[in-house]
């Protein structure tokens, strides 16, 4: 059975608790062995090898982690790791490192609203994935033009496209980026749980 470490912050979150969050992602990655905990900025590479996964929902980054828990991150996926981020796992203004691994750099939100998140381009994930729409914070991004990302999903805001979505190699090591779930109702969006069940079987190598 594949295994996967999901970090995020409860006491310490600001925005996005782990809290309930927790459990829809078990319930949708249901297969894999699932270790939740808020301990990242004690993570050494080591501890991060033992996982086929990594699940970032990480709320606190800038406040709890620093470089030598970017450096095991990068290392990690360097080596043949897989990282999955969502949501708000993305938002890591004190580490340009990670925000370069992910793919992109978080710029801000306008207010929630139901939007509709589409295909955008060709890949194994998207051969089952349908067009969905969800209650949820439009994240916006400047794009890293040196990651070489595929943009897999899009969502539609007031007549234009953005990216919603993305996978990427980094090193020997697999990457994908999902700006949905702000919430734990979120994940019950049938669309959203069959793209992260997508999104991490291909992240392990299994799609």
């Amino acid at each position: 059975m594949k295994k996967y470490l999901l970090l995020g912050d409860y006491a310490n979150a600001q925005w996005h608790t782990l809290r309930g969050v927790d459990q829809e992602i078990k319930r949708v990655l249901e297969g894999f062995d699932a270790t939740i905990s808020e301990e990242y900025p004690y993570l050494q590479i080591e501890d991060m090898k033992t996982y086929d996964l990594i699940v970032n929902y990480m709320d606190a980054i800038d406040r709890r982690a620093g470089s030598d828990f970017a450096g095991a991150l990068l290392g990690y996926v360097a080596g043949g790791g897989a990282l999955l981020t969502l949501h708000n796992g993305i938002i890591a203004r004190s580490l340009p490192e990670v925000e370069q691994l992910i793919g992109a750099t978080f710029t801000g939100h306008p207010p929630r609203e139901v939007i509709e998140y589409v295909y955008a381009n060709p890949h194994p994930i998207m051969r089952a994935v349908d067009s969905f729409s969800i209650n949820e914070e439009p994240y916006q991004f400047e794009m890293d033009n040196l990651a070489r990302v595929n943009v897999i999903m899009e969502y539609v805001y007031q007549g234009q496209k953005y990216p919603a979505a993305w996978v990427r190699g980094y090193g020997k090591g697999r990457v994908c980026y999902l700006s949905m779930g702000h919430e734990p109702a979120s994940f019950a969006n049938e669309g959203f749980a069959n793209l992260l069940r997508r999104c991490a079987l291909w992240c392990v190598g299994d799609l």
